[in-house]
């Protein structure tokens, strides 16, 4: 089954045949609209994106209704990044950045440099009344390596991917940013796959030799970066593109927006439960000032309402 695909969305789709599924993901104006509520230097927003891209190629794929989060803890100049996507469609993600450590590694330093030594962490949050399954590998160099050995080691399937993403000239002259990415995955054969890891579900599927996977991912590392972002190139297209050979079938995609649930009410409940020192100690001009890390949306708060001021 097809349908109209936007920009903003994940495309699954399956090799005929062959135990093999994959997503194709492209994010346009939803991803400029998150990075543009930043001042992040362009080497971070380029890897914030990509972490989108993968947040929303794994976060897709969940059965239940849920949370899908993506977050790293290292000791560069980029020591966390956290992004999330909730199964209804909804991302949002945020960078924090350690300005004195970026500003030893010039313009455009490489992902392994801007997250240096730590880990990542892929967490399935299923909801209060159940259990959360994360999986947790080292930070050994770019995202994708990263990717590549969560599946490999925490769940043995073989994956092979890729991320990108650019700023680009719009139509209209304006630089925006876009992100896009493919995966190719082998379906666990019996007893080998998680209900609750993503996957699509097909019936009268074949097995897969090691010739046709290394025929596969070779076709996959043949993919550009601009085919990956080019808004004209729909993914269905470039699916046809790279396995027309062998056949592929793509399934209804899923869309992707930016959306952020913070709020006035969460966050009132949320000073409210700190002492009355503490308030005093975020006093700003008088006032206590919240920023949205994900949103970069201000709220301001009579103290008042929280403590008696002397």
């Amino acid at each position: 089954m097809t349908q109209t695909i936007s920009d903003n969305s994940a495309l699954p789709f399956k090799i005929e045949g062959l135990d093999v599924q994959g997503r194709i993901v492209r994010l346009g104006g939803e991803i400029d609209t998150i990075l543009s509520r930043h001042d992040y230097p362009e080497p971070v927003a380029q890897l914030l994106a990509q972490a989108m891209v993968l947040t929303v190629m794994l976060g897709s794929s969940l059965k239940f209704d849920g949370r899908f989060v993506v977050q790293t803890q290292s000791d560069g100049p980029v020591p966390m990044l956290i992004c999330d996507m909730q199964t209804s469609g909804e991302i949002r993600a945020y960078a924090k950045i350690d300005q004195d450590k970026l500003s030893m590694y010039g313009k455009n330093p490489s992902q392994h440099i801007l997250m240096g030594r730590g880990h990542i962490a892929f967490t399935v949050d299923q909801g209060a009344d159940m259990e959360n399954y994360q999986g947790v590998v080292p930070l050994e160099g770019s995202l994708s390596d990263a990717a590549h050995m969560y599946f490999e080691q925490s769940e043995q399937i073989e994956t092979r991917l890729k991320l990108a993403a650019e700023k680009t000239e719009a139509p209209n002259g304006v630089a925006v940013w876009r992100a896009g990415g493919i995966l190719l995955q082998q379906t666990a054969q019996e007893g080998g796959w998680r209900d609750d890891l993503p996957t699509i579900t097909t019936a009268g599927a074949g097995n897969c030799t090691e010739d046709d996977w290394r025929r596969l991912t070779s076709l996959l590392e043949t993919t550009e970066t601009d085919e990956l972002l080019d808004p004209v190139l729909g993914p269905e297209m470039l699916a046809f593109r790279l396995f027309n050979e062998d056949g592929v079938r793509v399934f209804d995609s899923i869309n992707v927006r930016f959306a952020c649930n913070c709020a006035q009410d969460r966050i009132e409940r949320i000073i409210q439960t700190f002492s009355d020192e503490e308030i005093h100690d975020m006093l700003e001009d008088g006032m206590i000032k919240v920023v949205c890390e994900f949103c970069s949306e201000q709220y301001v708060f009579d103290p008042s309402a929280f403590v008696t001021l002397s």
